[in-house]
């Protein structure tokens, strides 16, 4: 295995509810430190208005997917559907309004 790659044992874990501690909160997302060999990014877009992190949270989220451009997994509350359902969802309620 190289510095890049994730383990294997981590990437078992994409698909369920992980904890972890919230490191930084930035205007685009919300580090959290998972105690894995990569931190995890809650995006801006799973993020409601009255959303109030603050580093030193713990926080309980779904792990996504690891992204490799941003070496982060990508989390979302575990309430939230995931982004590309999202679109999927829109996309249907579109052609249904045309």
């Amino acid at each position: 295995m190289t510095d890049h790659e994730v383990p294997e044992a981590e990437m078992r874990l994409v698909g369920s509810v992980v904890e972890g501690e919230a490191t930084a909160v930035f205007p685009w997302g919300v580090i959290v430190d998972l105690g894995l060999s990569r931190d995890g990014l809650i995006d801006v877009l799973y993020i409601d208005d009255d959303d109030n992190y603050e580093v030193g949270d713990r926080v309980s989220c779904c792990l996504d997917a690891f992204d490799e451009m941003k070496n982060k997994f990508i989390l979302r509350p575990p309430g939230q559907v995931p982004l590309a359902e999202r679109l999927r969802r829109l996309e249907e309620r579109r052609g249904l309004s045309s």
